[in-house]
């Protein structure tokens, strides 16, 4: 069996996988916070993640793959009242416009989707066994973990308890014994929505919620973690407080974390105009596109967002369809050709998968032979599922742009004004067609044309 190695962040350090159970993956992924459409950074881990899953898929008999949803926050509070609907209706709505855009995405369903508002009885089971054991406190309504209550606390981010207050932005209130102290159960404001509990009415905070659910539906400590950098402190960092506190060990073995998305070199925010919308960005292209281009950078680097990077990922495709296309016979499916999975199994490097899936591409370009065609479309397509990649089955009137009809009608029309030794129409014909993918080839069984 082929051997995985990941980028620990825990560890800081690339590590062969070995899971706890052998024949039994367990992976947890910090999912939504649904109260707004998810913007093009959302989907940059959902993607990451999904490969991951594939590629666990191949090597492992069993693999649970657990990503929550998060229905129960300060700005899901704030969106539900600026338009007038209720939480639940906020939050459905805004769910289900994820399934669809991860759909788009070829990203395939989750082993189990918790939702965070389905799961209060057991954080609140899970806070009162971290209050029972002398990890958390109540005050003025509120419980809090106690920070250096724990010596592991800062073992993710590497950050020392005395050197967190200076410059930190941790929030000092009258009801904390400690300034790093984070909120597991507030009470909750008007108009928020509330369970009743024996801290008082309230409502949990947002770290307890990935420990609950991932220590219920995978168990006190599990193989993998995953999530974008971005959430490493203080989110990650106060979960494994949270499941050290409560049971005494590492939630994880093996914490992943994917880099940030830019656009045109600047971070995504409100005044700068730059977010990108999945819905936006899906309504002009198809979802492979963008996961293409999602997929096109180590998913450890900062991945900048451009126009031209889109279009790459557009003509890359259109090359790989192009080349399925010539397939004439289905091959029962085989192995995924050795270079390709060593990439994926190489730490997730997509684009030396990509790069590689690429050379396939050519090769069937170059042949002649069909039956080595064929075999290499096969290929082609095994290397390409395990990307999420050539799942379409009309993209061929997409990357072409212009109808099959139209194209016989333009080779005729070359032909012709060939015969009629007019080579500036036959090259004006050629360049047309190759602007819009189509490359056409003269042989001594006539004009083929293929998408490149």
């Amino acid at each position: 069996m082929k051997t995985l190695s990941l980028y620990n962040s825990l560890t800081n350090a690339i590590e062969e996988f070995k899971p706890i159970d052998s024949e039994h993956v367990k992976m947890y992924a910090c999912g939504p916070t649904v109260y707004a459409s998810p913007h093009i950074g959302n989907a940059r881990p959902l993607v990451i993640v999904d490969v991951l899953f594939r590629v666990l898929q191949r090597l492992y008999k069993r693999v649970s793959y657990v990503r929550n949803v998060t229905d129960v926050d300060d700005k899901i509070n704030k969106r539900a009242q600026e338009r007038g609907i209720s939480i639940r209706q906020l939050t459905d709505e805004v769910l289900a416009e994820f399934h669809r855009n991860i759909e788009f995405l070829n990203i395939l369903p989750t082993t189990v989707e918790p939702r965070a508002t389905f799961h209060v009885p057991d954080m609140l089971q899970f806070i009162q066994r971290l209050v029972d054991k002398g990890f958390a406190y109540q005050s003025n309504g509120h419980v809090l973990f106690r920070v250096k209550a724990l010596n592991q606390y800062g073992m993710l981010s590497k950050r020392s308890v005395e050197d967190m207050i200076p410059g930190s932005r941790v929030e000092i209130a009258s009801y904390k014994e400690d300034p790093l102290d984070f909120v597991l159960w507030k009470p909750s404001k008007e108009g928020e929505p509330f369970w009743d509990s024996q801290f008082g009415a309230g409502r949990p905070g947002w770290h307890i919620e990935c420990s609950v659910m991932s220590s219920k539906y995978l168990g006190k400590c599990f193989d993998i973690h995953a999530g974008g950098q971005d959430l490493i402190f203080p989110h990650h960092e106060n979960e494994i407080a949270q499941n050290f506190g409560a049971f005494g060990c590492l939630m994880a073995n093996y914490w992943i974390h994917n880099g940030l998305l830019l656009v045109d070199n600047q971070k995504m925010s409100k005044s700068v105009g730059n977010i990108i919308s999945l819905k936006d960005i899906l309504g002009v292209y198809d979802g492979e596109i963008v996961r293409y281009a999602l997929l096109s950078s180590h998913y450890q680097k900062t991945l900048n967002w451009t126009d031209q990077l889109v279009l790459q990922a557009k003509h890359a495709l259109n090359r790989m369809y192009g080349a399925l296309s010539l397939r004439k016979n289905i091959i029962v499916e085989s192995a995924v050709p050795n270079s390709v999975l060593d990439a994926l199994c190489s730490n997730l490097n997509t684009p030396l998968a990509l790069s590689q899936i690429g050379q396939i591409v050519d090769q069937i370009f170059k042949s002649s032979d069909q039956n080595e065609i064929d075999e290499l479309c096969t290929q082609l397509k095994n290397s390409a599922n395990l990307l999420g990649l050539l799942q379409r089955t009309n993209w061929f009137k997409q990357a072409t742009e212009i109808p099959e009809k139209e194209i016989e009608k333009l080779i005729f029309e070359r032909n012709l004004a060939k015969q009629k030794k007019d080579y500036a129409k036959a090259d004006e014909i050629r360049n047309h067609l190759l602007s819009k993918h189509i490359k056409i080839e003269d042989t001594k069984n006539g004009t083929t044309w293929k998408v490149c």
